[in-house]
């Protein structure tokens, strides 16, 4: 079957089953949910469309390291629909073994592997897990496929736009409560190689391609809730290497170098006012330079109905600054969400792009410079889990 047909068939196939429920077959007790997004959207403006690699820009960026990007011309669904499954298989009250698989059509409907890990409960509140999962860079990190988690469309491309999002390796699950405080601590270790990222082509254009690995990662991350409230503090450290597309070997790995990631959140819901915020700062100095990000969102409910203003930002600070290399751009959403039920909602997103570079960012792709914004974008979603 040809893969752009993929989603739409597995799309069918999961809302006409049962997936939502439990089998026990020779004692192991199999679980499966999901999650599916349907969004639309398109550009606002009306400028002349110019060639970005084989892209009709200024785009806007909606899911960098899956490579889901709102281009001109039209009504677009790829870039922000998504389907996955996630089953559990259950051998006893303290080990089981989970999986996940995710098809997007930013990705055509390709099927990808984001979650295999056996998850072993050594007690009340330590657990062992090991195998493939999200890196938890960020306070949406684990659930950044699951519309129905978070308030918007599409989650900010200024904080969560990255080009690795998973690893392989080790985790340790540490939940215990402070007094009034529930808390959760991750520590892990791994290692993650992306053959011909998505994240890159949106740099260097869709007819190139760059492998990347983070490599020797280590992190730990520390959550705290109370009430209506909760916070979260992050620190990975890692080796990064991408392919040199100009090398005598194209696939060749560039020089290896250390990258340190500080990452912090502050949320609160009180069944009122709604705020979210969320800070990174990336130190790649041995490499380029430092990243810096910025989210801030305050809502407010009103039954069923939440609107919602944000406002996300990035920007770079190179060791030696280069007009075409430096990168500074922010977002401004206006969003309205309803919930039709506790397991589906229906969203409507206006975002405004802005580039914040001085002179204007620009690609390095080998067919063309195009600066990525200002682009305005509105986009509609319905999110469900079952």
């Amino acid at each position: 079957m040809p893969l752009k047909y993929t989603l739409p068939f597995f799309m069918l196939g999961v809302l006409s089953s049962p997936l939502a429920a439990a089998i026990e077959m020779a004692g192991v007790d199999f679980q499966g949910s999901g999650f599916l997004t349907l969004a639309a959207g398109t550009i606002l403006n009306h400028a002349a469309a110019q060639p970005f690699g084989s892209y009709h820009c200024p785009c806007f960026l909606s899911d960098l390291a899956q490579g889901g990007v709102y281009q001109q011309g039209g009504v677009q669904w790829q870039p922000d629909t998504k389907l996955g499954l996630q089953g559990s298989a259950v051998f006893s009250p303290r080990f089981s073994v989970t999986g996940q698989i995710v098809a997007r059509g930013a990705a055509g409907g390709q099927l990808d592997f984001e979650w295999l890990y056996a998850d072993w409960k050594l007690n009340d509140k330590l657990t062992v897990q090991v195998g493939r999962k999200r890196l938890p860079l960020l306070y949406h990190s684990e659930s950044q496929d699951v519309g129905m988690m978070y308030p918007w469309v599409h989650l900010a491309q200024q904080v969560y736009g990255w080009e690795i999002v998973n690893y392989n390796g080790l985790n340790v699950l540490y939940k215990d409560d402070w007094g009034d405080w529930s808390s959760a601590m991750n520590f892990f270790s791994g290692e993650e190689k992306v053959k011909n990222s998505r994240f890159w082509q949106m740099y260097n254009g869709l007819n190139t391609r760059t492998d990347s690995r983070w490599s020797n990662i280590i992190g730990l991350d520390l959550s705290l809730s109370k009430d209506w409230f909760d916070g979260r503090v992050a620190y990975i450290q890692s080796d990064i290497q991408n392919t040199d597309l100009f090398a005598a070997d194209p696939l060749a790995f560039g020089v290896k170098t250390p990258q340190h990631i500080y990452s912090a959140s502050l949320n609160a819901d009180n069944q009122q006012w709604v705020v979210r915020t969320e800070f990174m700062y990336i130190d790649r100095r041995a490499s380029y330079g430092e990243d810096f990000s910025q989210s801030y969102s305050l809502g407010y409910h009103l039954g069923h109905w939440l609107p919602m203003i944000s406002f996300h930002n990035y920007y770079q600070a190179l060791l030696a600054p280069d007009a075409l290399l430096s990168e500074a751009h922010s977002t401004t959403s206006i969003l309205l969400r309803y919930d039709i039920s506790p397991v589906s909602a229906v969203k409507l997103q206006f975002d405004r792009w802005q580039n914040k570079a001085d002179p204007a960012f620009f690609t390095a792709n080998p067919n063309a410079v195009t600066p990525l914004g200002h682009v305005d974008l509105l986009t509609v979603s319905y999110d469900q889990v079952f």
